[in-house]
């Protein structure tokens, strides 16, 4: 018994001297409230992981605080970028996920853009991403030469200048597949609307764009004929497609798919809450609530990937970004 309360006074002893900032962060979000902040609009797939997560994340952060998402939606999500990365207060009470390809759009130094991708603080991503080229199934093109063999221009819904859902198609236009970029479509619900009515016929995009839409898929409404990972057994992978000169360029396009659909905070969050917010996530990420309902959802979910190895995916292909490679990225980031 003397030894169970000599011990419990050094457990007291050595709490007390911890050091205080340490003590304080850990009571830091009781009471308080995170605002998220979203890079697309409502009923897309970045909305939908998005408020996947905004669901699921306060059950992990000491204190439980209040998470309100915020959609703020344009240009690709520079524009939940730029607030994040310039605007926002570094105290960890703002966060977000902007988008899937926002970050590359500041190593190229794109128009509009304020924010240093390699600046922010990286707190985590729900795995990696395959993203693919779905066409309208009336159009009866099942692979990458049929498509080649196609008579007509088809157009392709584009988000955004810059986004993967214009630089791909316009990339596969210059080899010869008849695709043709359209502008105007701000997200993913939009897209796969014009897709359904028969306004686009083609549309490049991660396969969690149908996690609310997946009869389109399962009633062959629209086909995937290839894709930019290879995850899916007997699938054409892009980078097959691609001549060895622009394979730089291509992994600048698809970047998103390595590092996944990444929740980040402003530059310069105190190590200890930034520290906090990524244990958070990560448990989340691996809890069985959580999984549950990204099924619900349809919301694909595989290996987390931590902010610390998210800062070195981020600093390389920063590194990678050379100007000729800028170059080719901008011409074909414009819709044709």
């Amino acid at each position: 018994m003397r030894r169970t309360h000599v011990g419990a006074l050094a457990l007291a002893s050595l709490l007390a001297a911890a050091p205080p900032a340490m003590a304080q962060a850990q009571d830091f979000y009781r009471g308080k409230s995170i605002n998220f902040i979203i890079g697309y609009g409502p009923g897309g797939g970045v909305d939908s992981a998005s408020r996947l997560i905004v669901r699921h994340l306060s059950r992990f952060i000491p204190g439980k605080p209040d998470i309100t998402p915020q959609n703020m939606e344009g240009a690709g999500g520079v524009i939940a970028g730029n607030h994040l990365g310039r605007r926002a207060t570094a105290d960890g009470l703002t966060i977000g996920l902007p988008g899937r390809s926002w970050f590359v759009e500041g190593m190229v130094k794109s128009p509009g853009v304020i924010f240093d991708p390699v600046k922010f603080s990286y707190i985590g991503s729900t795995g990696v991403n395959n993203t693919l080229l779905y066409l309208r199934g009336d159009l009866n093109i099942s692979t990458p030469e049929e498509l080649k063999a196609y008579p007509q221009k088809i157009p392709a819904a584009g988000i955004g200048a810059g986004t993967s859902t214009v630089t791909i198609p316009n990339m596969l236009a210059e080899y010869g597949y008849p695709l043709r970029t359209v502008l105007g479509y701000n997200s993913s619900a939009r897209s796969l609307l014009a897709l359904e009515q028969g306004e686009v016929g083609a549309y490049f995009t991660p396969e969690d764009s149908f996690s609310k839409r997946p009869d389109l898929v399962a009633k062959r409404v629209v086909v995937p004929i290839l894709q930019s990972k290879r995850l899916v057994a007997g699938m054409p992978v892009l980078a097959d497609l691609v001549p060895a000169k622009d394979q730089a360029v291509l992994s600048l396009f698809t970047a998103y798919d390595d590092t996944g659909l990444m929740v980040v905070g402003p530059p310069g969050i105190p190590a200890d809450r930034l520290e906090i917010l990524r244990k958070a996530f990560i448990e989340m990420c691996n809890d069985a609530d959580f999984h549950k309902d990204a099924a619900t959802a349809g919301e694909p979910v595989g290996a987390p990937i931590p902010g610390p190895e998210l800062e070195k995916i981020i600093a390389r292909l920063a590194e990678a970004a050379t100007p000729e490679v800028i170059v080719e990225y901008r011409r074909l980031g414009q819709a044709k």
